[in-house]
């Protein structure tokens, strides 16, 4: 249960991501640097799965993890944690490693994902129902969404895209900004809906900014139940 978001500005790329989960699941370990492969990475760990939802590396390459909740998806008895793939493309050097990494991947063993790798203008989504794997690369020429909800992601996707089209695709300002304020909308009447959503189960319980530049490459972590950023810088 995810809001991602990609944003191009001058010399760089944004990601911003609402992590939502149960209230009874442990709260993830703060980011550290890692090494995957031959690349260093930058990510929390769900202390769950022992994997991470969101992380990028020093070649500048981005990827997140969203759970995929639609009806007819296949769903193995026994399942190894999803949270395992995003450090698997984190030890690839550029974006086309990392896609060949992310499409060798046995969906059978996995409950279904999408799976969104980002370096620079690419951006790749490697779709997983359970049963096979489906991948899509495209430019990133604006503003881009991607959500789930475990309550059903065609449930979620119409009003969180409705309002990311009316605060940011279609604002003219700063829309770094609109973004920050995208991740912290709730719609006071439909909050299980919402972007920073809650309900008895489950809430947004952290978000993550990664900022890809000309010259550095940052992560920025913060939990929503204590509200102290944490800060970690790659290169």
């Amino acid at each position: 249960m995810c809001t991602v978001t990609l944003m191009r500005y001058d010399g760089g790329v944004r990601l911003a991501c609402n992590r939502d989960e149960r209230r009874d699941r442990p709260a993830a370990l703060p980011p550290t640097s890692y090494a995957c492969g031959k690349q260093r990475a930058i990510f929390p760990v769900d202390p769950v799965g022992g994997g991470t939802w969101i992380g990028v590396n020093d070649a500048g390459l981005v990827a997140t993890l969203l759970n995929r909740t639609r009806f007819g998806d296949a769903r193995p008895i026994v399942a190894q944690s999803r949270g395992l793939l995003v450090p698997r493309v984190m030890a690839a050097q550029c974006w086309g490693e990392a896609m060949l990494s992310a499409g060798r991947i046995d969906p059978t063993l996995y409950h279904p994902f999408r799976l969104v790798v980002v370096r620079g203008s690419l951006v790749g989504e490697i779709v997983s129902d359970g049963r096979r794997v489906s991948s899509t690369a495209s430019a990133l020429t604006g503003p881009t969404l991607f959500t789930s909800s475990s309550l059903g992601d065609a449930l979620v996707e119409e009003p969180r895209r409705r309002l990311f089209e009316q605060m940011i695709r279609d604002h003219h300002g700063d829309r770094l900004h609109a973004q920050w304020r995208y991740h912290r909308h709730r719609w006071p009447q439909r909050p299980e809906l919402s972007v920073a959503m809650e309900r008895d189960d489950a809430m947004t319980v952290s978000r993550t900014v990664i900022d890809v530049g000309a010259d550095s490459i940052s992560l920025s972590y913060q939990r929503v139940t204590n509200g102290n950023p944490l800060f970690a810088r790659v290169a």
